[in-house]
């Protein structure tokens, strides 16, 4: 992991600076060499109310030259180019957990649960919540858990196994989960179909109304509005 350790000069000067201007905001994953550097890419969580304004924060940012380039939108995510004076991070921006519109992430929870990170410049997940979501994302939306991230996931899994069920997964198929990963069979297409089913009906039973226009909305800026959607909020 370390051997693809990337550290811009100007990294903690940055989150420094979005800290003071903006206020909390959660990395999700990868956060180990944070603040001065990252392995892949950096994914943070704000609050979709507060969406708008860390957009701008990005950019406004006193003493630091930082331009963000939207590359792809969906809904609850904005896959971002982040520019600090000359170094490019792949920036991924969410601000709600979906599949088609579907929420698998009590984002209220998520940020409850979220610890300030030893930097004291940003906070991290709980580790139920960060491998649930992982988790969730992988199968729901390839049906697998990747093979370089199986290794990982099983040790965490077992770190936190009491917490990670919710009314989207179940200690059940935690244990079906981690099991195949145990025995390498990472391709669970019916478990990813049993998930998918568990959150339409969780979705539509709690939220009719709300999941309908959700469903809508991720059609909306994928397909019809795309990068214009967010990019409307930095004008």
């Amino acid at each position: 992991m370390t051997n693809n350790l990337v550290s811009p000069p100007r990294l903690e000067n940055f989150f420094s600076l979005l800290s003071i201007k903006f206020g909390k905001f959660l990395v999700l994953r990868g956060y180990e060499f944070l603040p001065t550097g990252y392995s892949n890419d950096i994914d943070v969580y704000v609050p979709e109310v507060d969406l708008g304004r860390f957009l701008n924060c990005l950019t406004q940012l006193p003493g630091l030259d930082t331009r963000i380039t939207i590359l792809i939108s969906r809904l609850g995510l904005i896959k971002c180019e982040l520019l600090i004076e000359d170094e490019v991070v792949p920036f991924d921006i969410l601000y709600g957990f979906y599949y088609f519109g579907l929420e698998y992430q009590d984002c209220v929870q998520l940020s409850l649960n979220a610890s300030v990170h030893h930097s004291q410049l940003f906070y991290t997940p709980a580790l139920h919540d960060e491998v649930r979501i992982s988790l969730l994302k992988e199968l729901l939306h390839n049906s697998r858990v990747r093979s370089d991230k199986a290794t990982y996931l099983y040790h965490m899994m077992e770190k936190c196994s009491a917490e990670l069920p919710n009314k989207y997964i179940d200690a059940v198929t935690i244990d079906t989960v981690h099991d195949a990963i145990r025995d390498n069979n990472l391709y669970l297409p019916y478990t990813s179909r049993m998930l998918k089913r568990r959150l339409l009906v969780n979705n539509f039973t709690n939220r009719f109304f709300g999941t309908l226009m959700d469903i809508a909305l991720f059609v909306a800026i994928k397909y019809v509005f795309k990068n214009s959607h967010h990019r409307k909020l930095i004008e």
